[in-house]
């Protein structure tokens, strides 16, 4: 299961390669689309974390500024705008991503713990994750109160809010009000590892990427385990479950929270944001992504 931070090796630095890659899962913080990210260390001064790192394998640069696209960013190594995450900005003070994006798992059966907002900023509408967009801090963090952070499986309701200490100018992304059935041509973008041999952030894209692909029947076996028959990281209620073209493309590290769009009447429109791959290797197996529509009425309730 990749988890979808960016990493180093632990649940202190990349959230998704950390928690034994959350599975290639949940730290795929990088539009890597599939692979657990490794933990980032060197959070400012005070802490670890694990750093979602995902990528997005196999696919293309973006082809347009997608308004809403968000890029989660902190202090680590040195850089105080290193990647951790994607984000989709659906309201002006309001972004959407994976909840493991923004906990650390606890110890000794203790419950996980939400980062302090403080740590955390966000780069918002523009396809370089270095320059362009707009920059506001992060001033609370809200994640769904059934959300668990287990190292060994996944257990859904991974989705958090950041509220911003500013309204933006960008234009905020549309959701559904249900979730999005099997068939829909949808469009994962992000800032993951673009290929499955990248390990350090350094490596990470900066220019967005896209990739086009389907949602499957969460029925489908390759959704719910894995090679070995594992469901630790298979899809779970209220996700969705994008294929993997040709058996070799999807999110990494690094892409982690980032969005999964389709277009409606012509506009783009968020219904999920990326959580983890069912397998280890990004790419290879299909990615799980949050549904938005699922979890449409607790966005509207903590946004509101």
């Amino acid at each position: 299961m990749r988890t979808g931070s960016t990493t180093e090796t632990s649940p202190s630095g990349d959230p998704r390669a950390s928690r034994a890659s959350w599975r290639r899962g949940l730290t795929r913080v990088a539009l890597a689309a599939g692979v657990t990210a490794g933990a980032l260390t060197g959070l400012g001064t005070a802490a670890q974390a694990d750093d979602p790192t995902p990528k997005i394998i196999g696919g293309q640069p973006a082809d347009q500024t997608y308004s809403f696209m968000a890029s989660l960013q902190y202090l680590r190594n040195g850089n105080p705008d290193s990647h951790r995450c994607g984000g989709a900005l659906i309201k002006k003070d309001w972004i959407v991503l994976a909840a493991h994006c923004v906990t650390t798992a606890g110890t000794g059966g203790a419950p996980y713990t939400i980062m302090d907002p403080a740590l955390f900023h966000v780069r918002v509408g523009s396809k370089d994750r270095t320059t362009g967009g707009s920059v506001a801090q992060v001033k609370d963090i809200k994640v769904h109160p059934d959300y668990q952070a287990l190292d060994e499986r996944a257990s859904g309701y991974d989705v958090a809010l950041l509220h911003l200490d500013t309204a933006l100018k960008q234009a905020p992304a549309p959701i559904p009000n249900k979730i999005t059935a099997p068939g829909t041509k949808v469009r994962a973008i992000g800032w993951g590892y673009t290929s499955t041999t990248d390990n350090d952030p350094s490596q990470l894209p900066k220019e967005l990427r896209q990739l086009d692909t389907t949602i499957i029947p969460p029925s489908t076996e390759k959704c719910r385990v894995d090679a070995d028959g594992d469901d630790a990281w298979g899809i779970r209620r209220g996700d969705v479950c994008t294929d993997n073209p040709e058996g070799v493309r999807g999110p990494c590290n690094g892409d982690s929270g980032s969005p999964l769009l389709t277009k409606v009447a012509g506009r783009w429109q968020v219904v999920g944001v990326d959580s983890r791959g069912v397998g280890s290797v990004c790419g290879e197996t299909p990615d799980i992504y949050t549904s938005l529509g699922y979890y449409h009425g607790w966005l509207a309730g903590a946004t509101a």
